[in-house]
């Protein structure tokens, strides 16, 4: 006789290494049923490239129709060129990518001394260069060519020190196929720039460039059996300064609050009353105390110099140490100069986006909205929606500081 099996509990696991702190968190949310998201990014050139974003070109490198496109000057060697931004270590980047040989540089500066990944359509090799002197660490068969999706995962590894890089873990995938993962003692003379190359005299293609603006790695992530997915949220963000706030139109924006770009300029004709305010004597040295390192920002201005401190064990390492003072910095600047307008709504505008208003940008701290009843006197007046906009002044990275 037939048996009928019930299963009371089930979880299923994706095992796949290379996942990113945004990807852990997009994951986590879909246990609550929300799959319509928005983030930012570190480098994205999905809409089009720019070549100004690119340097330091061998041969000939053109945006075509929007991709990177490449074509070799005939030497039998790899013709190379890298993107302007930084990467810090610890992120997966995926690209779309033509050909069946090309080549992915990482952990690069501006002499090319970096680490990469080549395929050759026969083979696929890991190594190192050093002034244009290339030195493979691994090379392995691999009949893998034609047109894909790449994706590379490049993971540090501290062994000894939370403040020290022993190790990369380093890892390739073609259309979500694992091609390669080694293992390389990290050399910290390098840089932190990606880049690409081009061979011979080949004409190939990279599009669809990103790289997360969470592109940390997540080691990995979970809502077990049981369990509000809120809660595997809080452990994917942890101490994170990251922003997961519902949007007007339903999606759900990501990201950490540091951009400056203007998602609307107000214009001089609609606020019906501004009001701005400046504190005077508003700190401008923070010092901020981690588990291990004390890091100090300081901006110059005419206040004198005016002593705040701030504390958190969650930092650990040096420079992480650093980044969470500057953005605590900026924050406590940002409160001293406040902006208030009353004015008919936007409804599209929400608190953390950034306005400008006479020719400043400001950060949207808060909004209020009110019906208030205008007419003649004597009569019932008609109904109209208001709204009061409380904003902080917008600081970009690196802007005063000394």
């Amino acid at each position: 006789m037939a048996e009928n099996l019930a299963f009371k509990d089930w979880q299923c696991h994706d095992d796949r290494p290379a996942i990113c702190r945004e990807a852990a968190i997009k994951r986590t949310l879909s246990f609550a049923g929300i799959h319509d998201t928005n983030t930012e990014s570190v480098i994205d050139e999905t809409f089009g490239g720019d070549l100004s974003n690119w340097e330091g070109a061998e041969a000939t490198w053109e945006i075509d129709t929007g991709a990177l496109k490449a074509t070799g000057g005939g030497s039998a060697q790899w013709y190379k060129t890298r993107h302007v931004t930084e990467v810090e270590l610890g992120f997966v980047i995926t690209f779309d990518k033509t050909g069946d040989r090309g080549m992915f540089i990482f952990c690069s500066d501006d002499s090319y001394n970096a680490y990469y990944f080549v395929w050759t359509g026969t083979t696929i090799i890991m190594g190192g260069m050093v002034a244009g002197v290339m030195t493979d660490h691994v090379l392995l068969p691999c009949a893998e060519a034609g047109a894909s999706t790449v994706t590379v995962m490049v993971w540090p590894q501290s062994y000894t020190s939370v403040d020290e890089v022993d190790d990369l873990v380093c890892s390739l995938w073609f259309d979500d196929r694992l091609l390669l993962t080694h293992t390389v003692a990290y050399d910290d003379t390098k840089g932190n720039k990606i880049g690409f190359g081009v061979y011979q005299s080949d004409v190939i293609t990279y599009d669809n460039i990103h790289v997360p603006q969470f592109h940390q790695i997540a080691p990995w992530t979970s809502v077990d059996p049981g369990e509000a997915a809120s809660a595997g949220l809080s452990r994917t963000i942890a101490y994170a300064r990251i922003r997961v706030q519902a949007r007007y139109d339903g999606t759900l924006k990501i990201w950490r609050n540091d951009t400056v770009d203007s998602d609307w300029t107000v214009q001089a004709w609609r606020p019906l009353k501004s009001v701005e305010s400046k504190q005077i004597f508003w700190p401008n040295h923070l010092r901020l105390v981690g588990a291990l390192h004390e890091s100090d920002v300081f901006r110059e201005d005419s206040q004198g110099h005016i002593f705040a401190m701030g504390q958190d064990p969650n930092v650990l390492s040096e420079e992480s140490t650093n980044t969470v003072a500057v953005l605590s910095h900026r924050g406590i600047e940002e409160q001293g100069h406040m902006l208030e307008l009353t004015m008919a709504p936007n409804p599209i505008i929400e608190p953390e986006d950034v306005l400008t208003y006479n020719s400043n940008t400001w950060r949207v701290t808060s909004i209020g909205y009110r019906v208030i009843l205008k007419g003649e006197e004597g009569q019932s007046g008609t109904p109209i929606l208001e709204s009061s906009m409380q904003l902080r002044e917008c600081i970009a990275e690196g802007e005063g500081e000394a």
